[in-house]
């Protein structure tokens, strides 16, 4: 994990990246199918669940609860001093569970749940930084409940005669990690890849520097993937 998700620039987090995160997480918010969420405990019997993957300070699980406050939250993130801030975002609510993990590719995306498990998965601003996309998001698919969405949005790299080149080098440098980011048509085949089926998607520009791309998905049915095959 870079260093700069710990410490004095994990804690300044929210406030240097206020604008790009209220911007981002607005067209997340708008992905979300609230309706099918409230459904849940109606037609199942149960609470709905939501895992949030690399969720930061907490923020789109804050406001997923106040939209639907008797969901169950999970959140993961690999950077203590992230999750300390979504510990107090999230103070006061004893269905928000949250737990330091690093995402992988391998068998359940090193996630402590059961298959079939969530009604919504997100993943926003991180999947650029993950160095097996394909792999981490079949992993999400086999956490997906019947009928789950997950809704992934990350920034978007630019095309020439943008100089992108320069921007990715810089994010490198800052960050660490993996640090590539993708077209919405790659995320889409990534997801493809993954078996998942994507049912909604947009871009969207944050400002002259930051365009960025979100998108719901669903598990992609047995007959679909044997008619792909």
């Amino acid at each position: 994990m870079s260093s700069y998700y710990r410490g004095g620039r994990a804690r300044a987090y929210n406030r240097r990246w206020r604008t790009f995160t209220k911007k981002t997480l607005v067209e997340v918010m708008t992905m979300i199918d609230v309706p099918a969420l409230q459904s849940v405990r109606r037609q199942q019997g149960r609470p709905p669940r939501m895992l949030d993957v690399a969720c930061g300070t907490g923020l789109l699980l804050k406001w997923v609860v106040e939209r639907v406050p008797e969901i169950e939250g999970y959140g993961v993130d690999a950077s203590a001093d992230m999750l300390a801030q979504a510990r107090v975002a999230l103070s006061g609510q004893p269905q928000v569970q949250l737990e330091q993990r690093t995402i992988g590719g391998g068998e359940t995306a090193n996630l402590p749940s059961a298959p079939a498990m969530f009604d919504l998965i997100t993943c926003t601003n991180a999947l650029h930084d993950m160095a097996e996309p394909a792999a981490v998001l079949a992993e999400l698919r086999r956490l997906l409940a019947p009928r789950g969405q997950l809704v992934i949005e990350d920034y978007a790299r630019r095309e020439p005669p943008f100089p992108w080149a320069i921007v990715e080098r810089l994010a490198h440098y800052i960050e660490g990690g993996y640090g590539h980011a993708y077209t919405v048509a790659e995320v889409h085949a990534l997801c493809t890849q993954a078996g998942l089926r994507v049912t909604c998607e947009r871009t969207f520009v944050v400002d002259w520097l930051w365009h960025g791309w979100a998108l719901r998905a669903a598990a992609k049915s047995s007959q679909e993937r044997e008619d792909e095959d």
